[in-house]
């Protein structure tokens, strides 16, 4: 990983940080609640989920920034819930954090880290700019929209190892 400004430290997350960690992600997701919501039956799936994984924070001049979980399937890393709060935000928080899970993906010899964010919400061409590509799009049946009368789940993904 390139060397991040002196104000930006990312580093796995402590059980201490489980208070920090939901208030971040609850004010990151806040804003994108008036684009999707998820049902209920996706939101107890995620809840599961959060307790497998690693976990990672951002300190940004010492205080808990951000936050992203990633998992290992066998031929890729997959980001789950990256999340910088308001705050925070437009500070190449969310780059470091994801150039720190593409540095452990090469580490364990995973050719690829894949993600998935909602269309609607304008994240696409953020992701495009730190590496990553579009490699499906489908009708989003996990999460509800009073703004949208369809949502878009795109999956996309950033090549790390291309000669496996």
């Amino acid at each position: 990983m390139p060397d991040s400004p002196a104000d930006i430290y990312v580093r796995d997350a402590r059980n201490d940080d489980a208070e920090r960690v939901a208030v971040i992600c609850e004010a990151a997701f806040a804003p994108l609640r008036s684009i999707y919501r998820p049902k209920g039956e996706t939101i107890a799936r995620q809840a599961e989920r959060a307790q497998t994984g690693t976990r990672l924070v951002a300190e940004f001049e010492g205080a808990l920034a951000a936050t992203v979980q990633y998992d290992q399937h066998a031929d890729h890393v997959h980001v789950i819930g990256l999340a910088v709060h308001p705050d925070y935000q437009r500070r190449g928080i969310a780059g470091f954090l994801l150039e720190e899970i593409c540095q452990q993906a090469i580490l364990l010899k995973q050719p690829v880290v894949v993600l998935d964010t909602i269309k609607e919400t304008g994240n696409v061409p953020l992701f495009e700019k730190l590496g990553f590509r579009v490699t499906h799009e489908a009708v989003a049946t996990w999460c509800v929209s009073e703004t949208w009368p369809v949502l878009h789940e795109v999956k996309m993904e950033r090549v790390l190892l291309p000669d496996r």
